[in-house]
């Protein structure tokens, strides 16, 4: 996974002053204890940022870009961002609670003790991506492309992995209990024994002994 291509030094943002509007490029910025909830847009770029504790929620934008910026402890809990390109990005620390990216292409992403219990991530194209420590509790990926992403330490209890692509999909070490996703679904996953035994019940097989 690539890391953010960050400058050594960042233009420090005055928060009373940004909004977000149609075609808005933040370049080079260094933002913290800005809010721009419920605030909707077309073709923002966010290029070289970091933000911090950066309020994004309730936004609705359409095809935004994120590109070689971290975000830190932001807030993107109901956010509706349709069409988003995230490159080079890491994520610590957020609240992604019921948020929804749909048709996303994200790639080389680190996620990590992020909680996006209930998100959706319907559609979205994932290359080069990992889930560090993060709850994504009955979040719904249904149609993704989740082929090589890891989920280390993850919480995906009651998840939707219905109709994704999971070849090499890294599961190990992750709650799992209650997902919902099916054998074809999960031909190519990767997955430790605890797990082997928790998809056997949830597809209504049965694991024995020999001498059971």
């Amino acid at each position: 996974i690539l890391s953010p291509q960050l400058p050594p030094q960042l233009l420090v943002g005055d928060a009373s002053t940004m909004n977000m509007q149609d075609g808005a490029t933040y370049t080079k910025l260094s933002l913290a204890n800005c809010d721009f909830s419920e605030q909707a847009a077309t073709d923002v770029l966010l290029d070289q940022v970091y933000f911090k504790r950066v309020s994004l929620s309730q936004t609705q934008l359409t095809a935004p870009q994120v590109i070689d910026s971290r975000l830190e402890a932001c807030d993107f809990a109901g956010a509706e961002w349709e069409k988003a390109y995230f490159r080079r990005i890491e994520m610590l620390g957020c609240r992604l609670v019921g948020a929804k990216l749909i048709q996303a292409n994200i790639e080389d992403v680190v996620i990590k003790d992020c909680n996006g219990e209930l998100a959706l991530f319907w559609e979205s194209s994932f290359k080069a991506v990992r889930f560090e420590r993060s709850t994504l509790r009955e979040a719904s990926f249904e149609g993704a492309n989740l082929s090589g992403v890891v989920f280390d330490t993850c919480d995906l209890q009651k998840a939707d992995l219905r109709n994704t692509k999971l070849v090499g999909t890294d599961f190990r070490g992750s709650m799992i209990n209650g997902i919902q996703v099916g054998i074809k679904e999960l031909q190519g996953a990767i997955i430790d024994p605890a797990q082997a035994v928790q998809l056997a019940d949830l597809l209504g097989m049965t694991v024995r002994t020999a001498n059971e």
